[in-house]
């Protein structure tokens, strides 16, 4: 297992100079590969804005993949519970991040690569202070292991996002 993971790190590494990733099997693969890697959720009720938040990006590191989806209430209540484990009540938290007519809009998930968790966490910072809502703007994992997950959850299990693609 190790030599393949190395092996997919180091086309990775000569293809991170080039174009986005094709597909969602390619976006979940460079998050197993790169160490470097974090998936971004601009929640729902952050609409607009978009040229702003790409360039944040781009000031702070690369994106290499991205994509929109829809949730269901059910997909949104287990990534939150996912990004945000320590959260007690999570009827308010539902409520704070997905209030009413929310669930119509789509969510911008983006794989972004940065050479340090400090830089990716200004970056956080930025969007956030950008979009002026405070942690309800954007999550940016900050742990690989949540990397992975979070790629899993939007780029490998069919079963969770079947509705949303």
């Amino acid at each position: 297992m190790k030599k393949v993971v190395v092996m997919v790190s180091l086309i990775f590494s000569f293809l991170d100079a080039q174009a986005l990733l094709e597909n969602d099997q390619a976006a979940y693969d460079y998050c197993l590969a790169e160490k470097d890697s974090f998936v971004a959720v601009v929640w729902p009720i952050a609409q607009g804005k978009d040229y702003q938040i790409d360039r944040l990006f781009k000031k702070f590191g690369s994106i290499k993949y991205q994509k929109k989806v829809y949730f269901t209430p059910a997909q949104a209540s287990h990534l939150l519970a996912m990004a945000h484990s320590h959260v007690v009540d999570m009827d308010e938290h539902m409520a704070r991040y997905f209030p009413p007519g929310t669930f119509e809009k789509p969510a911008r998930i983006f794989v972004f690569k940065c050479s340090s968790y400090k830089k990716a966490l200004s970056c956080k910072y930025a969007i956030r202070a950008m979009l002026g809502l405070d942690f309800r703007g954007i999550h940016i994992n900050d742990w690989h292991w949540q990397t992975i997950e979070l790629a899993g959850f939007f780029f490998k299990d069919r079963d969770v996002l079947t509705a949303s693609l």
